[in-house]
């Protein structure tokens, strides 16, 4: 537990085995989501930006977790997680906007006329005392009793028989279309002229993606993890759009609303021509970039990818057959290819059946 507290220690994520029931590796999932929550809950209270980060994924990779395993939660309280993980990782989100948005406005403060740069430390404090506020919500946020009742529910997930005990690595790929389907719609509608919601809407939806397929990742091979950098890569594209759109609106909001000296309103003014300029150029590439992944038929590829091996991962093992002699002309028989197909399957394939599941240490991922 000491380990679990440090404000250093590594982020974790959990990885399901396809030789579990679909029943209980949503309970591992979604219990160690509430573990994950409760691990940075404490640093992020005392308002440390990479534990608020730390947090607000957290919340996205458990709502991950919920969307994956949605047809074998009780209604009840698939309804509770769908409404009170959104409202914690909105409040941490807000905070972490005023960090984004402020160290935003410090590098674009560069590119204007030199003259100006003195004149946005009004901005500066105006998100300093709006991240004092939100900070003080997301604080009465965990310190409340609609917050413990969540936790409870997480570390104790009411799921159904019917459905859950199926094996994992037979319908792996199955749970995960969905996500897939989200993200297409998403992104046809994609376009010059659409509103910056939909860009926000499909990068959460590649979030949701990429880590429902972190989640599986025993059943991945190599197309497996091509398609995991790219949505990584793609994540990424569309979180700088939505900070630059965000530090936009921001100061616009600010420019039209404060009592700031004209020299700052003027700076204001510079900012967000600046911003509007890498705006509309990261807008574009947002679209070739999804472009060029939709051709790709990525997602078709690693689905099926996910779907042989957990065929292959559920086939038992029978014991060798006894030797015999045999001219080396003869054609292997049918059980022999099968034990080929499933030894020269992916390892992690047959390790991960070993073993119910495992907890990985993996780098601090980028948001």
């Amino acid at each position: 537990m000491v380990e679990a507290s440090r404000s250093d220690a590594p982020p974790r994520r959990v990885t399901l085995s396809p030789g579990e029931t679909v029943a209980g590796a949503a309970r591992k999932a979604i219990a160690f989501g509430a573990e994950s929550l409760l691990r940075h809950q404490n640093a992020a209270e005392s308002g440390d930006a990479e534990q608020l980060h730390q947090l607000r994924v957290a919340a996205r990779r458990l709502r991950a977790s919920i969307e994956l395993f949605s047809n074998v939660i009780y209604a009840a309280q698939l309804k509770l997680y769908r409404r009170d993980i959104p409202w914690l990782g909105a409040q941490a989100g807000a905070v972490r906007e005023c960090d984004v948005t402020a160290a935003l406005i410090g590098a674009r403060a560069a590119k204007i006329d030199p003259d100006l740069k003195a004149a946005i430390a009004p901005m500066v404090a105006a998100l300093d005392q709006r991240r004092k506020s939100e900070h003080a919500k997301l604080y009465a946020l965990l310190a409340s009793k609609r917050y413990r009742n969540l936790i409870a529910k997480l570390s104790r997930p009411a799921i159904k028989k019917i459905g859950g005990d199926r094996m994992l690595g037979g319908v792996a790929a199955q749970l995960i279309r969905p996500a897939t389907h989200s993200a297409a719609r998403l992104g046809r509608k994609l376009g010059r002229d659409a509103p910056t919601l939909v860009f926000h809407k499909l990068r959460v939806r590649i979030k949701r993606l990429r880590y429902e397929l972190e989640m599986i990742a025993p059943l991945g091979g190599k197309r497996h993890k091509k398609t995991l950098a790219r949505l990584e890569a793609l994540q990424e594209l569309l979180g700088l759009y939505h900070d630059i759109t965000v530090a936009s609106a921001w100061l616009l909001s600010y420019a039209e609303t404060s009592a700031a000296p004209p020299r700052t309103m003027l700076a204001a003014g510079a900012l967000i021509q600046s911003l509007d300029s890498r705006e509309s150029k990261l807008r574009r590439r947002c679209m070739r970039a999804w472009r060029r992944f939709e051709r790709s038929d990525a997602m078709r590829d690693t689905l099926e990818e996910i779907r042989r091996a957990g065929r292959l991962a559920l086939m038992p093992v029978s014991s060798p057959a006894p030797v015999t002699e045999k001219s080396e002309s003869d054609p292997p028989n049918q059980s022999q290819i099968a034990r080929r197909e499933i030894e020269d399957a992916p390892r992690s394939n047959h390790n991960s059946m070993n073993s119910q599941s495992a907890t990985e240490t993996i780098p601090t991922e980028t948001i």
